[in-house]
């Protein structure tokens, strides 16, 4: 049996799989990402990191699986150095989501935000890898000539082949990468005091960076897919190119491709970079979209409300609009606009307002917040997609998948194999190393559709009503009410 090994370091855990040529999952290990601390906020050790997902694959390979290769997806921005002339890192790994870099982020001149979004794609962030790195020289008293940044997915590559590789999607979540031409930005890496020796060697998407010797002395290429946001929709949209790829956990992520003449603008609220096997990538976020049902379901109940009576309970309420109007901003606006100070706002509330009316009021202000994302995506790149498919747990939310459909009036997929990252990972590794015929006949055998949710036509009428004349005209009111001090009590 001819096999190919996925991994996904991921936020919450690290899983290895082990799928043969027709898209079935082998044999699977998982494990919790540990994060530590150090004194100043979240970290990852290296050791630990490397350790898991050696051993996972020690594991897969237990098997008599002729293994074809290793593809590598997960985390974008976290990262770490690495001493180019010791081979050792010289430092933790700062996840993604670790604030200790927002001093540094804000010495960025707000002009200058604008003409460097036209090279990266990308917002100003506490969260892009120049800051890291910048912290962690300055923090570690690692040798700069001697230093490389390494993301996450990078560093696991360099320690199975000794090489230090990115792809371009990593690269670009440094901040210092340009997407329109394809390479480091060489003079805002030397405004740095920085060379473009202290980054890795940009190779394309999916293709082989090296070899590794396992313990039983095979030799397996390896290969960075991509960030994992990307690499669950190169799966899910490798046989409808025009569709959307709905990521939905903690937070909600809406991706699509552009083509290579594609423009960026900052209005838009999106974030762009290069896609896996060719021209951009949008990408639109709800930060606190499973955040806002988490919240309810833990935080506002006397007893912590199960997922199977929360579905099965949705599931029986009347169809249509709750009248609620639920703006869900509890970590601040992620897209259109990139607004901190939002906070969530219930508007609607009548005395018979039960606790499920509520929560399904969250859940239709969460896909009001989506309607308007895909609403400027058909305007300002004419995206005029038919379908979203849907990748995460929410899936499993039969009620809200049929909510999703119902207000952004689009046909919603959910495809029977929940580990879509993996899968597209595993996909563009045999698109770019073995062949299109046998990617093209994996993606279909896995990704099968499990269930489809068509729209109705008259319930999706009548929440198009409530988002053109209520949602939307009250954005602009709660910008200028939370700016103007609204938030300043927490």
């Amino acid at each position: 049996m001819r096999a190919i090994i996925g991994i996904d370091v991921g936020t919450t855990h690290i899983k290895s799989l082990l799928f043969d040529e027709q898209g079935r999952a082998v044999r699977q290990e998982k494990q919790s990402t540990p994060l530590s601390h150090d004194g100043t906020g979240s970290v990852y050790r290296p050791e630990q990191i490397w350790g898991i997902v050696e051993s996972q694959l020690e594991s897969l390979l237990k098997t008599d699986a002729q293994v074809m290769g290793i593809s590598i997806t997960g985390m974008a921005e976290a990262g770490l150095i690495v001493n180019r002339k010791t081979g050792r890192e010289a430092s933790a790994i700062l996840p993604w989501f670790d604030g200790r870099t927002r001093a540094l982020s804000r010495e960025l001149d707000p002009e200058r935000e604008k003409d460097l979004f036209r090279i990266t794609g990308l917002r100003n962030s506490f969260k892009y890898g120049i800051y890291k790195f910048l912290w962690l020289l300055s923090e570690t008293g690692a040798n700069k000539e001697e230093a490389v940044w390494l993301s996450m997915c990078d560093f696991i590559a360099w320690k199975l082949t000794g090489r230090f590789v990115t792809e371009p999607g990593f690269a670009a979540r440094t901040y210092v990468y340009d997407i329109r031409n394809g390479r480091w930005d060489e003079n805002r890496i030397r405004e740095y005091g920085l060379e473009p020796e202290n980054f890795p060697e940009v190779i394309p998407s999916g293709s082989v960076a090296g070899e590794w010797r396992s313990s039983d002395g095979r030799l397996i290429p390896v290969a960075i897919a991509g960030h994992d946001h990307i690499c669950a929709a190169f799966g899910l949209l490798y046989c409808d190119k025009d569709g959307i790829c709905d990521s939905a956990g903690t937070s909600e992520t809406y991706v699509g491709r552009l083509n290579e003449n594609a423009s960026f603008s900052m209005e838009t609220g999106m974030l762009y970079g290069p896609f896996v096997d060719g021209g951009y990538f949008f990408m639109a976020n709800v930060p606190s979209s499973g955040h806002s049902v988490e919240w309810f379901r833990t935080r506002l109940q006397m007893t912590e409300l199960s997922y199977e009576t929360m579905n099965r309970e949705l599931e029986a309420l009347p169809k249509g609009p709750t009248g609620i109007l639920y703006y869900p901003y509890l970590t601040g606006m992620g897209s259109p606009w990139y607004e901190p100070s939002m906070r969530g706002t219930i508007f609607g509330i009548r005395e018979e307002t039960d606790g499920l009316t509520m929560l399904k009021g969250i859940m239709e202000g969460i896909q009001y917040q989506s309607a308007w994302l895909l609403d400027i995506l058909r305007k300002e790149h004419g995206v005029e997609a038919t379908k979203v498919f849907c990748a995460g747990g929410s899936v499993n939310n039969r009620a809200l998948m049929q909510l999703k459909a119902d207000i952004l009036d689009r046909t919603v997929v959910a495809p029977a194999m929940p580990e879509a990252t993996l899968l597209g990972a595993v996909a563009l590794f045999l698109q770019k190393n073995i062949d299109p015929e046998t990617a093209g006949q994996f993606v279909r055998a896995a990704f099968t559709e499990r269930e489809v949710y068509i729209p109705d036509e008259e319930r999706s009428g009548s929440y198009r009503k409530i988002w053109k004349e209520r949602y939307l005209p009250m954005t602009d009111i709660l910008a200028n009410f939370y700016h103007d001090g609204g938030n300043e009590n927490g």
